[in-house]
């Protein structure tokens, strides 16, 4: 068996499968995903309220 055979740093199984990396639904209500991030940043800082001040 040579080296080339069996060197697995070499292979990407993403290329190899055919997948691919994606950025998100393009059914977003958004006009960019900086927009949706702070959106639920401020959700998640009013749960976080909330749980601080009812418990």
């Amino acid at each position: 068996m040579n080296e080339q055979q069996h060197d697995s740093k070499d292979t990407d199984p993403q290329k190899d499968s055919g997948a691919g990396f994606d950025r998100g639904s393009a059914l977003s209500i958004f006009q960019s995903d900086r927009a949706e991030d702070f959106l639920a940043l401020f959700f998640a800082l009013l749960v976080a309220l909330g749980v601080y001040i009812l418990v």
